[in-house]
């Protein structure tokens, strides 16, 4: 063929030589001896019905066994396998290489080191790493690695990292490439799924990378530039540029110190930012919001700065511009040069700082807030064993009704908080248990006594507001309680609760406030709004202040109040309390709703096609629904399967060319306008009894009782033949006379029967039989159609005494009647969906 005729004038080409050819070149001999060939070929017919069997296993090892060479033919029979592509586990080629390593070392055989790398080539050219994985350390490639180095190199520098990962793990070449080099593409890619399964291989890389990473987070430093020099030399492609900045980077590098348990302090510029980001926010919640106290705010910013120095000179360059004299203490309590000072504050000397500066005074406000109804000595702190199991259980598990709540210090830093105190109230008490002192391994017998007792109990209500998330971070954080469930039976979101009833008409008296927050609905209920000045304290100070006792016991005591008053309001208003509560508690958490796959939000909005009789509908089909094709010939279908190598231009063009729809397990587009993409329907791995249904409906086919079966469905013939009951005795009659024994022959149709098994004696299952495949054998001449093929029928003395009439096919010979193995399953779904039936 003519080059010239396939490109337009100034058109570039690149010939890509043959697999075959390529490992010519490299010195394999890729030819097969004439018995070779003959069992290689036997090999095919065999694995169609046999697949992964012991006695395939066995055929397959001692082939090897009787060869000279096995390595060579092995990497020749892989390429010469239908599903060389795509070698998955379960494939054929991947079952020789696999029998070859288990027999080879078993015998201690190794590979001659010139099949090595045809073998990688081979590996590399096919898209399972499975396989890959398994030839390299079969044909014990990691020997020449000073040849497959260069070629991980040109990988990753033609923008191929995923595959060079593969083979770095296969091989284990993690210190002869660079952590940096390999994975920064797949960064800008966002590819995380790929870094993950690398660094898991390779957990001693991660740190490397978490480092590297850590050093773009350096605001000195632009990402930008740093990135579009790196893609313009490294020749990176498909980046994701609205990954490239600040926020995800240290996100990403978070996730990855956490799933390789890096402590986070090592990532400088990460925990550097992270504390300035905590506190900006504790800025705008002092000066914006006003919902922050002086004593919190004078704890947390001490142990912001505390954990992280390097961020006091953003914290004064952000404070100067709200307020210079509070900007101006924190530099004092920073020692802070005069040369480093922010420039609104380098004209003030720090000696005109007024001597008497009080960090404890709180701004005083005019401000009404719910107050703690209790006396102080009804809050117990539970900070010994003793007064935990023997003071606050005993109390606890007699209760019927009880709230739990948890405070952590906010993690503003770069340090993970834990759990430091647990509330719990009664109407009448409240135990606040220092988890600080607590959650330590010597008191697991403590908390274990708490889940059976407490938690676990069904029989006590726990009440809580977002109570889920307190769960979670107990579990996650306090020893002894790891396996907690979060929700179900016993456990009371009073944040749900509290919608329930609205939803079911609840009318709250002098109700003013719409707000969902636990202040919102307090407001709501007894007219004042909780302060919250406190919420943000840094719970991991020991001593408490007595206001943030008294906040953490308001908390988790009026949420039993809140409880006690909307029990008392529904009584009131004869709606039924205890039932809503129970719907709340045990109702599952919701999933939220799928989003219709692309391919359904795409076959859904296609227009309706109008109707057509089954006469008037033809299909071409992929092989891998092949086990449809009865179904659509019974029902008067023309249908027909494409080969799996043919390419999809091609299919679209039989398609046009014989009016045909296209039916496929996964969705393809049309690449003709000519072509509608209503005409090509993904049915993907349903049952048949699915996928028919999908069909009828799609192509809004109707089924006629004189269209049934106007097509063979074995072989799509429309040489179809309706014999009456006595042509149907006299052929039984003379079948079973020349049949002296089962016929052992293949009938090959022209669609896959990996996929359909309706020839149910393809091989033998006698003991005895030496070979796994039996020739074609007759004891007479077999009765014959009139075109001359043998005729085949199922269970023929069965027929010969059901007095049934049939239908033969001339073109194949089946003969199909009611109680036919290959005719029966099918005129039964069909009747099902269509209420059609042919006898």
């Amino acid at each position: 063929m003519d080059v010239n005729q396939l490109v337009c004038n100034n058109q570039s080409i690149k010939i890509v030589p043959s697999i075959e050819d390529s490992l010519t070149s490299m010195g394999l001999n890729v030819t097969l001896d004439e018995n070779s060939e003959a069992w290689l070929t036997q090999l095919k017919i065999t694995w169609k019905t046999w697949k992964r069997t012991p006695a395939v296993e066995n055929y397959i090892e001692s082939f090897f066994k009787s060869q000279s060479d096995p390595y060579r033919l092995a990497l020749v029979f892989v390429i010469k396998c239908d599903d060389y592509k795509d070698c998955k586990p379960k494939s054929l080629p991947y079952l020789i290489v696999e029998i070859l390593q288990k027999w080879s070392q078993s015998c201690s055989l190794f590979p001659e080191d010139y099949l090595k790398l045809p073998a990688f080539h081979i590996a590399i050219h096919q898209r399972n790493p499975t396989f890959m994985a398994l030839t390299i350390n079969t044909y014990q490639i990691v020997s020449i690695k000073d040849k497959i180095l260069p070629i991980i190199k040109d990988m990753i520098s033609n923008d191929n990292c995923k595959q060079a990962s593969q083979i770095i793990i296969a091989m284990h070449l993690f210190e002869d490439i660079s952590v940096e080099s390999l994975l920064f593409p797949l960064v800008l890619q966002d590819k995380n799924n790929v870094i993950d399964e690398y660094l898991s291989q390779c957990p001693n890389q991660a740190k490397p990378m978490v480092l590297f990473i850590d050093k773009l987070l350096d605001k000195t430093v632009s990402i930008r530039e740093f990135v579009q020099n790196y893609i313009e030399e490294n020749k990176v492609s498909h980046v994701k540029y609205d990954k490239v900045h600040h926020k995800p980077l240290g996100k990403l590098v978070a996730r990855l110190c956490n799933k390789f348990n890096i402590p986070i302090e090592t990532c400088k510029n990460l925990s550097k930012n992270r504390t300035t980001g905590g506190l900006r926010f504790l800025i705008y919640q002092k000066y914006h919001e006003h919902n922050v106290s002086n004593s919190v705010w004078e704890d947390l910013v001490k142990d912001s700065l505390k954990q992280n120095a390097g961020s006091g000179q953003e914290f004064l360059d952000m404070l100067v511009d709200y307020d210079r004299n509070e900007a101006l203490k924190w530099a004092a309590y920073l020692n802070m040069p005069e040369n480093l000072l922010p420039l609104a504050l380098r004209e003030i000397s720090l000696n005109d700082i007024p001597e008497e500066q009080n960090w404890d005074t709180n701004v005083v406000s005019t401000q009404e807030y719910y107050k703690f109804s209790l006396p102080e000595d009804h809050i117990y702190i539970i900070d010994t064993r003793e007064k935990f199991c023997n003071v606050m259980m005993p109390d606890m598990v007699q209760a019927s009704v009880a709230s739990i709540d948890c405070e952590w210090k906010p993690s503003f830093g770069a340090t993970q908080s834990h759990v430091a105190l647990i509330q719990l109230a009664t109407l009448n008490k409240v135990y606040l248990i220092d988890a600080l002192i607590l959650n330590k391994p010597e008191y697991s017998s403590c908390w274990s006594l708490f889940y059976k007792s407490f938690l676990d109990n069904a029989e006590i209500i726990k009440i809580g507001f977002g109570l889920e998330q307190d769960f979670k971070e107990m579990k996650a954080t306090v020893v002894g309680l790891g396996n907690i469930k979060v929700q179900g039976e016993g456990l009371l979101d009073l944040s749900l609760l509290w919608k329930s009833l609205i939803s079911n008409g609840l009318t709250i008296p002098g109700n003013s406030d719409n707000g969902n927050s636990l202040s919102s609905v307090v407001q709501s209920c007894f007219g004042l709004p909780l302060e919250k000045s406190e919420q943000c304290s840094n719970w991991e100070l020991r001593p408490l202040r007595s206001t943030q006792i008294v906040y953490a016991a308001l908390d988790a005591h009026v949420l039993v109040q809140i409880y006690d008053f909307l029990l008392n309001l529904c009584l009131d208003q004869h709606i039924n309390f205890e039932e809503i509560c129970n719907d709340v508690m045990l109702e599952s958490k919701k999933k939220c709703s799928k989003k219709p796959k692309v391919i359904d939000r795409l076959q859904l909005s296609l227009p309706i096609m109008e109707e057509r009789s089954s006469k008037a509908v033809k299909f071409v089909i992929e092989h891998g629904l092949s086990g449809l094709l009865p179904y659509l010939r019974y029902c008067g279908m023309d249908a027909i399967v494409f080969p799996p190598q043919m390419i999809w231009h091609d299919v679209i063009n039989l398609a046009i060319s014989e009016n045909r729809f296209v039916l496929l397990s996964n969705l393809k587009y049309t690449p003709y306008v000519s072509y509608p993409q209503s005409y090509i329907l993904e049915l993907g791995k349903n049952s048949f009894y699915k996928q028919l249904r999908k069909v009828f409906h799609h192509f809004n086919v109707t089924i006629d009782q004189e269209n049934l079966f106007s097509f063979c469905i074995n072989c799509n013939s429309t040489s179809l033949t309706k014999l009456s009951i006595d042509k149907v005795v006299e052929i039984c009659k003379e079948y079973v006379a020349v049949s002296a024994k089962p016929v052992y022959s293949v009938k090959y149709n022209d669609y896959d029967d990996d996929d359909v098994g309706y020839n149910d004696n393809f091989l033998s299952d006698s003991d005895g039989d030496d070979d796994l495949y039996q020739p074609d054998t007759y004891s007479k001449q077999p009765i014959k159609t009139k075109t001359g093929v043998p005729i085949v029928i199922d269970e023929p003395h069965k027929l010969l005494t059901s007095n049934q009439p049939a239908i033969l096919c001339d073109a194949c010979g089946k003969l199909f009647w009611n109680e036919d193995s290959l005719l029966k399953p099918v005129s039964e779904a069909v009747y099902n969906i269509k209420k059609v039936k042919l006898f």
